[in-house]
């Protein structure tokens, strides 16, 4: 292992060293501090059980790279303890086509850099030439990140290019949280309901059980358990992949049990009554399943605007918007965090209590007149 001077050229300090499979390397330089410098990292990472071969990086392209983590992200995951859902490894198969094969495709690892990466985000276009939005561009940002962390992973590389030499990644936009949750009340969500006609039910199911469109939609008869505590069992979600509905496991992929409100699971007695386990509790007019779009263009939109005719201050809600209302009125009844989040499927209270903090906020001063009211009655003064 040593450094050497050549004759003529540009790059005239060779290092000269063994990697640990015994293979002899070199690698030019114009300087000889250069060269004595890497030099001396290389026996570093050598000694330490850290050496990347360079030459990995090299003859590894960004294309190779993304066929064996996208199969790595639909067979077992990132983590490698459950594979990514249809819908998610969809939306990074058309990122990838649509922005990071066009400019990164043919490129070897080695020849990805910070800058450069940082330049293509900022300028990010699609095919069509228009620039990217601000959403896309994070979105692609974030997938380069992971991709190339996964070069890092299966040591083609020695650190991520796509960070600077702090880890950061300022070329990122910042996530987008503009719009504010809506939450009804429960006269408004009865209203909404009433002015659906025959999807009543439905958006009413989904007001107060707070399920997500792609759970409600694959409800069966056999989730639903009657008698003096009803519940609905949530175990299956549709999701759509392509404009193709994939019938899969729940975005959490964890089975859940929701409390039906009496009046509800009344009116789903009518409904499931003479059907079989298997069938679906809400299809649509040839018996297919449900899809958000169409529903909405030609039910839930018109119900709202019946709505906001009669009463101007009816807030616009989205679908989604019903399970934020099913969580608040969960929470202004009293219930407890933990029931919450089984309501609303999260993995955790915590995470419950993070995205609806503000709804408690009543709490700090309601605890205080439950506690002067305790004390009242103990004749303490």
């Amino acid at each position: 292992m040593a450094v050497t001077k050549l004759p003529g050229g540009t790059k005239r300090w060779q290092a000269d060293w063994t990697s640990p499979d015994g293979t002899r390397r070199r690698k030019r330089f114009p300087t000889k501090r250069e060269a004595e410098q890497f030099l001396q990292n290389t026996l570093q990472t050598i000694r330490g059980g850290t050496y990347i071969d360079p030459k990995l990086g090299s003859k590894t392209t960004v294309d190779q790279l993304y066929q064996e983590w996208i199969d790595r992200i639909r067979t077992v995951g990132a983590t490698g303890r459950k594979p990514a859902s249809p819908k998610t490894v969809d939306n990074y198969r058309r990122f990838y086509e649509n922005y990071v094969r066009p400019r990164w495709g043919h490129t070897n690892l080695t020849s990805v850099n910070y800058d450069d990466t940082a330049t293509w985000i900022r300028d990010l276009t699609g095919r069509d030439g228009l620039a990217a939005g601000t959403t896309t561009r994070r979105e692609v940002g974030l997938l380069f990140g992971r991709l190339m962390g996964f070069a890092v992973k299966r040591r083609l590389l020695p650190a991520n290019p796509a960070k600077d030499a702090l880890g950061n990644t300022d070329y990122i936009p910042a996530k987008q949280t503009n719009r504010e949750h809506v939450y009804l009340t429960m006269p408004q969500l009865a209203s909404l309901a009433l002015a659906s006609g025959d999807n009543s039910l439905f958006i009413m199911l989904a007001g107060t059980c707070g399920l997500r469109w792609g759970e409600i939609t694959a409800l069966t008869v056999g989730d639903v358990r009657l008698g003096p505590r009803p519940t609905l069992t949530i175990t299956k979600a549709y999701s759509e992949v392509s404009g193709i509905l994939i019938l899969g496991p729940t975005k959490g992929g964890e089975k859940r049990t929701v409390p039906l409100p009496r009046l509800v699971a009344d009116r789903l007695e009518g409904v499931v009554q003479g059907k079989v386990a298997g069938e679906r509790l809400f299809s649509g007019a040839r018996g297919s399943a449900l899809r958000n779009n169409t529903w909405t263009r030609r039910h839930y939109a018109p119900a709202i605007a019946m709505v906001a005719a009669v009463d101007e201050s009816f807030p616009r809600p989205t679908f989604h918007d019903l399970r934020h209302t099913a969580v608040s009125l969960a929470i202004s009844a009293g219930v407890n965090p933990k029931v919450v989040q089984r309501i609303a499927g999260h993995a955790s209270a915590t995470m419950t209590l993070d995205t609806y903090a503000g709804l408690f906020d009543d709490d700090l001063h309601d605890s205080a007149t439950r506690l002067n009211e305790a004390l009242t009655a103990s004749h303490w003064i």
